[in-house]
């Protein structure tokens, strides 16, 4: 064991207490898991209204993540205009950053979203902004993102990476099958529809990790996370 794997493994244990004792993490994975909108997906009831409410959210939300996260990597000056036209910034240090890395995942997903509401009607930037008015409810989550970036808590939000987005990838693998299997036009011909949803849905490898090094960067404390 090398001496920077014994330094992370009390970052480690943390991510790992949080979610066997924290009751926050599985009231978030109970309500992912039997979200009204999967269930609707699953029994083939999600109507074409439901399903570009979500791609319109779902443009908004990455937006403001992707601002976030390009703070929180120290790119204060990227723009966040138009993510399909925007270009990773280089790295801040030679140091492996998770921000960075999350960052360069929300530019790729923004062109593959542009495939998804191109499968709904919806032709562009311009007509999913115009097609939907986004909900405070909907960007709830991108909000508190905002809120870790501008006050610069980069070991909480290092942990939040590691906690919740496995539950939101389950959450896509489950309406990613259903949407395939469901009676909602698509067929194993059209992948690119669904790229959206595959991506969010494949699991980060070496997350934990990439978290805890920056936990341990940041000396953070227990309650610093879950506070």
């Amino acid at each position: 064991m090398t001496e920077m794997d014994r330094s992370l493994r009390p970052y480690l244990s943390m991510l790992e207490r949080i979610r066997k004792f924290e009751s926050f993490h599985e009231r978030t994975n109970q309500a992912l898991e039997h979200h009204p909108y999967l269930q609707a997906a699953k029994n083939g009831s999600l109507t074409l209204a439901q399903r570009r409410a979500f791609c319109c959210e779902q443009f908004s939300i990455q937006h403001s993540d992707a601002c976030s996260f390009a703070k929180l990597a120290g790119h204060d000056n990227f723009s966040c205009q138009r993510l399909v036209e925007a270009v990773l910034p280089e790295k801040v240090d030679d140091k492996d950053d998770l921000f960075h890395f999350l960052l360069g995942g929300e530019l790729y997903a923004s062109k593959l979203l542009i495939q998804h509401a191109a499968s709904l009607g919806l032709d562009g930037e311009d007509q999913i902004v115009q097609a939907y008015q986004v909900t405070a409810e909907g960007q709830g989550y991108p909000s508190y993102w905002s809120r870790l970036a501008l006050n610069r808590q980069h070991g909480a939000a290092a942990a939040a990476c590691a906690v919740n987005f496995p539950a939101w990838g389950n959450m896509c693998r489950h309406l990613l099958q259903a949407l395939k299997e469901g009676d909602y036009g698509y067929t194993s011909a059209d992948d690119d529809a669904l790229a959206f949803i595959q991506f969010f849905a494949t699991p980060i490898e070496n997350l934990d990790e990439m978290a805890a090094k920056i936990m341990h960067r940041e000396k953070v404390e227990y309650e610093d996370i879950v506070t």
